[in-house]
This record gives C-alpha cells, sequence and structure tokens, in this order.
C-alpha cells in the first residue's frame, strides 16, 4: 500500500462499501493508523476512536456540528458522543462490521477541522 500523509488520506475518495466487502484485519488497521496518529484503535480492532479535550460545552458542540456537516456530505458517520469539555468519537463501517479504509480517510478529514 503506498505511503502517504493524513492530509493525502483526507483527499481520497469516500467509495461505496458493499456488505460482502472484507473489514480491515488488525495488521492492516495498524498500517493505516500512523496517517491518523490523534486516533486508536479499539481493543478488538474493529473501530477507530478520537477524544477531544475542549474548553467548554459551546466549542464541544460547534465541533461536532462540523462533524456531522463533513459526515453528511461524505455519507460515511461516526458515533459521536459530548458532552461539556469533551467530543468523543468511533469510527467503524457499520456495514461490514468492521474498518475499512473509507473510516481512515474520514478520520484524517476530520482531523482537518478546527477544535
Amino acid at each position: 500500500m503506498p505511503q502517504c500523509s493524513t492530509s493525502d488520506l483526507a483527499r481520497e475518495v469516500i467509495g461505496p462499501c458493499p456488505r460482502k466487502t472484507r473489514a480491515l484485519d488488525r495488521a492492516e488497521a495498524e498500517s493505516l493508523l500512523p496517517k491518523t496518529p490523534n486516533w486508536t484503535l479499539s481493543p478488538d480492532g474493529t473501530t477507530l476512536l478520537r477524544d477531544f479535550v475542549l474548553p467548554d460545552f459551546a466549542s464541544a458542540y460547534a465541533l461536532v456540528e462540523r462533524i456531522a456537516a463533513l459526515a453528511e456530505a461524505a455519507d460515511h458517520h461516526p458515533d459521536i458522543s459530548f458532552g461539556w469539555g469533551y467530543v468523543r468519537l468511533a469510527l467503524q463501517t457499520h456495514s461490514i462490521g468492521g474498518l475499512h479504509r473509507n473510516d481512515f480517510i474520514m478520520a484524517a478529514r476530520i482531523e482537518t477541522l478546527p477544535h
């Protein structure tokens, strides 16, 4: 797989993911993780995770709004929880029950947002 930076990954197209698509195995996911350095893998390796620490509730809400707009435009939606001073994201391609390159592309795009 070619080497690319976070910004290169963010420019990739999020394509369709047919249900028969195989989820990335742990080794494949770990090979993409350096392209999204603020993200971690869940213990079972099926989800990308990211926590943001923000100064207050309004800042957290504003970040959620930016992420939601980005997700709608890409038709690729993270699970989001937030509260006073934090936003927690989980990315997974639910239709395949694990990670796909699209999840890493979305993570890279989220990193381009101001926060």
